[in-house]
């Protein structure tokens, strides 16, 4: 069955006034996911915390949804404020339980969140240089050495939208007993992952990007090896098994145990209604499907290549396999890069800078209309005529 882009563009309404390719800093909503966000704070305005026990129930069943996405079990899967948040627990988890020395290997062109929690504790990061925006799994495992803990890696880069064998590097490392770190906040839901076939220990995804529902947090996946070697470094009331007839541990000074599954990750109360209007997004994008969804993306992003090509402009994004390739196509007009992109905000045709590229982000709410808007808009600004 052919699927109705243009019906689809009409769920966002972003579409009628901005050529809008900011989807890598943050998605817009769909009309149905902020129908269900208004009334998931409607039912708290009406009936206030009369709903809490099913609405965790509710978590509990996005749980399993985002599980089966990444190939695991709901016990896996916790939800945290944000991916730093998440890297953060994990660099105190290894300070905690490995003795020093020992390094961390990542990526020269990583977004802070993936490693200033890292450096903040003083654990020794080495970072793997770029060839051609590319980082092979060859090239990660040559940074590594025998006090390397752990690989720490997005799955697709931020700034150029490289997107890393995830498969090939976690077999490597699961070779050599390196843990594998992932932060897929540019990649899922719309890349597929399969944390056991990967080998992923943990991995962390913030869903306010491609998300289609604002910010609401991040998932947090770690295995059970993960958590039976680097259980939680820190500990709240939701963190620890209960007891009693309310389930809370309350005694003090009395020994407690964490939550053996990913919920000691959790230490206490979270935002419940973006989560629920995300689990509304998550079914939206069922319905297109993810393979249909990466098919449209590509179709677009061909276009824009094939656009940016015409006009002899340096594409700095990995094009040239499909493997390697996401929602992101980064360019360089050589000069005046940051002035192109406020050229084009005042058209209403929003796009990034990042490490002095400018940052395309295609959507399936996109359309060639909006690819043409962009590249005329960047054909006249070289001309001095924007």
């Amino acid at each position: 069955m052919t699927t109705d882009w243009k019906k689809i563009r009409d769920d966002f309404p972003v579409t009628k006034t901005h050529a809008y390719f900011l989807s890598a800093a943050m998605s817009p909503l769909p009309v149905s996911v902020f129908e269900a966000l208004a009334g998931e704070y409607r039912k708290v305005m009406l009936d206030g915390d009369i709903h809490y026990e099913e609405d965790l129930r509710k978590c509990d069943a996005l749980s399993s949804d985002l599980a089966c996405l990444l190939g695991t079990k709901a016990d896996n899967m916790a939800f945290v404020a944000n991916t730093s948040t998440a890297m953060s627990l994990i660099a105190l988890a290894f300070q905690d339980r490995v003795p020093k020395p020992f390094n961390v290997v990542s990526l020269e062109d990583e977004f802070p969140s993936s490693t200033l929690g890292f450096e903040h504790r003083g654990i020794e990061m080495r970072y793997v240089r770029p060839a051609n925006a590319r980082y092979s799994p060859e090239s990660i495992i040559a940074a590594a050495d025998g006090e390397t803990l752990a690989v720490v890696a997005s799955f697709v880069q931020y700034a150029t939208g490289f997107r890393l064998d995830l498969e090939a590097l976690g077999c490597l490392l699961n070779d050599r007993r390196i843990l594998f770190i992932v932060n897929a906040t540019q990649g899922f839901p719309y890349f597929p992952i399969d944390v056991e076939a990967m080998n992923i220990d943990a991995l962390s995804c913030s869903f306010h990007k491609w998300g289609l529902a604002g910010h609401l947090g991040a998932m947090f996946y770690t295995s059970e090896a993960f958590r039976a070697r680097f259980p939680a470094p820190s500990a709240g009331w939701l963190s620890v098994m209960g007891e009693g007839e309310d389930s809370i541990h309350t005694a003090k000074n009395v020994p407690f145990r964490l939550h053996p599954t990913a919920k000691q990750y959790m230490p206490g109360t979270y935002n419940l209604q973006p989560l629920l209007a995300f689990r509304v997004a998550v079914d939206y994008m069922k319905r297109i499907g993810f393979e249909n969804i990466r098919r449209r993306l590509f179709e677009l992003t061909d276009y824009l290549i094939a656009g940016l090509g015409r006009l002899g402009i340096l594409i700095v994004s990995p094009i040239d396999r499909l493997e390697e390739r996401s929602a992101i196509v980064a360019f360089s007009l050589g000069e005046g890069n940051g002035r192109c992109v406020e050229a084009l905000a005042a058209k209403n045709i929003h796009v990034s800078l990042r490490i002095g590229l400018i940052r395309v982000s295609l959507n399936i709410f996109n359309d060639e209309g909006d690819i043409d808007r962009l590249l005329e808009a960047v054909k006249n600004f070289r001309s001095g005529r924007s």
